[in-house]
């Protein structure tokens, strides 16, 4: 693909969900570009989680358009589209007593057929997940057993597996120590660099400018601000969108956000 075409595109898109009384999205459109990190923040409630599921299909918008490798999403077969994006949700209940290798390995299902067991080059691709996430040592162990933070690392290594060109993480660094976040930080980056592109919500302003380039900037369902992240990621831009005061200050050649706690 060329890298001047989006690979996901949103036009004028609207969601209520089914029996609700408000829309949750208005009015958004959006483009990501091959290879980027692109950073949703905003307030809860802002519609963040509802913007990843509609790209994952899970609900169709009420107007508007999604397409995804320069095709609509109602062009895509569920199989199609799980070759092309992939979620990394906050949390996931998981029923049976996998171990994480095996659980790792249900990434590779959309590369499989009907009834297909994975295959060596299945198992290399999980493994690999493993090792780059740098929880290799985990993969006999049974997902039940893990930590909240290694249960986190065990869904993104699972997504990483899928090998998808689009990447969708849900506030992925929300219950992270500072070493296991600063792991998943380096790794978007890797894979952006690999030409995968990435999008994450988060709540965190300090996250976004530490590895995004395009920042969206979202409130009660719409789209305030998007661009590059130092157009973006300003005091009044932040202090507008979260409705509380907040300062972004240089620091040693980078930017810092603070909450402001000066008089007003």
């Amino acid at each position: 693909m060329n890298d001047h075409h989006p690979i996901l595109s949103l036009h004028n898109v609207w969601f209520t969900y089914p029996n609700g009384l408000r829309d949750v999205l208005q009015d958004i459109s959006l483009e990501l570009h091959p290879g980027t990190i692109n950073a949703v923040l905003g307030p809860n409630g802002a519609g963040k989680s509802t913007l990843l599921h509609l790209i994952l299909g899970l609900y169709p918008p009420r107007r508007g358009e999604i397409r995804i490798g320069g095709r609509p999403l109602t062009a895509h077969s569920r199989q199609s589209l799980s070759r092309q994006v992939a979620l990394v949700p906050q949390r996931e209940h998981i029923p049976f007593e996998f171990r994480v290798l095996e659980y790792v390995l249900l990434g590779r299902t959309p590369h499989l057929d009907f009834l297909q067991m994975p295959g060596p080059e299945d198992v290399r691709a999980a493994r690999q997940a493993l090792e780059h996430l740098g929880i290799a040592e985990l993969a006999d162990r049974r997902v039940s057993a893990l930590s909240g933070g290694e249960h986190q690392m065990v869904l993104i290594a699972r997504a990483v597996a899928q090998e998808t060109p689009l990447l969708l993480l849900d506030e992925p660094t929300a219950h992270l120590d500072l070493a296991n976040k600063r792991r998943i930080l380096v790794l978007l980056r890797d894979l952006a660099r690999r030409g995968t592109t990435v999008l994450f919500t988060t709540h965190d302003p300090e996250t976004a400018l530490t590895v995004a380039d395009i920042c969206i900037l979202m409130r009660d369902g719409r789209i305030l601000h998007q661009g590059p992240i130092a157009e973006v990621l300003t005091t009044e831009k932040l202090t507008q969108t979260y409705e509380t005061p907040l300062r972004v200050l240089p620091v040693d050649g980078t930017r810092v956000v603070l909450l402001d706690f000066a008089p007003y």
